[in-house]
């Protein structure tokens, strides 16, 4: 294979795992295949790998780009990306790293790619990661309620799926006693809690609900944010649940559309709610990663400018943004996700 992409398990790295990187089983095929890459006559051309911010400072990327380094020539290029940044009322700050084996020097656009060997030197646990970030300023994503189904659209997915969507009752209380927190959005947010393989599991885990009636529930407490998670709406408090309040889960369809999958995307009709959101909760954001092809697959000598979601909204074809000069990730982007887990506690 020419092109080799990969999103390993991302519980090794997680900042609310054990972080046993290497050391973690689950990363044993990853490993694997860096062995593989070190030994093949006809190796891929071009990589691409996907993991939690925190994955930049691994061993078992150390091993990756010492493997890719011993093979000369390679170059990499490595993002701090969230799909924010692309139009989209998301949180899911990812770790991407682009590395090819063909960059001249002189090429248009080679100031992007850095000489593998070079991104190794004075990396170690305690260094601060230099990650690139979107190459346009960042700008306001559409409110939530853009991607949000109509209650007729959300009626027939339920029926589709044979099941429920709203949030009962008792498991919100349950949730309540259990963790005092819940990732609660009203339409006009411009941004949602990140979508994992637990979401749809209350009161396991954290799943981003939506205020069934805005009209019946009335104004919500607010309650501060650890950290501000983007801008705008939303961002920077947390809406605080209140018992007789109704919530429901994000429909399949609507965590489609946050994940920047096109509207021809579908699921087989025997999956159910669950495995459908899992399946999107262990998936990569479609727009980020398109976006990163298209620089990762661009032919040498081609023009050192990668499209721009429009006006950072709609995705493929709008003006070009001139990727010839790096600029770097928020810096508190990156130290969201690698830093430790703080909890919010109750009454503060």
């Amino acid at each position: 294979a020419d092109v080799w992409l990969m999103s390993p398990p991302c519980q090794p790295f997680t900042r609310s795992g054990r972080r046993q990187d290497h050391e973690d089983a689950r990363t044993q095929p990853l490993l694997h295949l860096i062995e593989v890459l070190s030994a093949m006559q006809r190796p891929p051309s071009r990589v691409l790998v996907e993991n939690v911010i925190g994955f930049e400072r691994s061993e078992s990327r150390r091993r990756l780009l010492s493997a890719l380094a011993s093979r000369g020539g390679w170059h990499g290029a490595e993002y701090a990306l969230d799909p924010q940044e692309f139009g989209l009322p998301n949180r899911r700050p990812r770790y991407y790293g682009l590395f090819r084996s063909d960059v001249a020097a002189n090429a248009t656009g080679a100031a992007l790619w850095r000489p593998v060997a070079e991104l190794l030197r004075g990396q170690g646990p305690e260094a601060v990661p230099l990650l690139l970030g979107a190459p346009w300023a960042a700008e306001a994503p559409a409110p939530l309620g853009d991607f949000v189904q109509t209650l007729e659209e959300v009626a027939r997915e339920e029926a589709e799926l044979g099941c429920s969507l709203e949030v009962p009752q008792e498991v919100l209380r349950a949730r309540d006693d259990k963790a005092g927190k819940f990732d609660i959005h009203i339409r006009s947010d411009r941004t949602s809690a990140c979508l994992t393989k637990v979401n749809g599991r209350l009161p396991r885990g954290f799943s981003p609900l939506l205020v069934i009636d805005e009209a019946e529930t009335g104004p919500l407490e607010q309650r501060p944010k650890v950290s501000a998670q983007g801008e705008g709406p939303g961002a920077a408090t947390d809406h605080v649940w209140k018992p007789g309040v109704r919530l429901r889960y994000l429909s399949p369809t609507e965590q489609l559309r946050l994940m920047g999958y096109p509207a021809s995307y579908s699921f087989p009709p025997r999956l159910g709610f669950k495995e459908r959101s899992s399946l999107i909760g262990n998936s990569l954001n479609v727009r980020i990663v398109s976006w990163l092809l298209k620089l990762l697959l661009r032919s040498e000598g081609a023009h050192a400018s990668a499209a721009a979601p429009s006006g950072v909204l709609a995705c493929a074809e709008a003006a070009a943004v001139d990727c010839s000069a790096p600029r770097y990730a928020d810096g508190a982007l990156v130290e969201r996700g690698w830093g430790p887990r703080v909890r919010q506690l109750r009454g503060c």
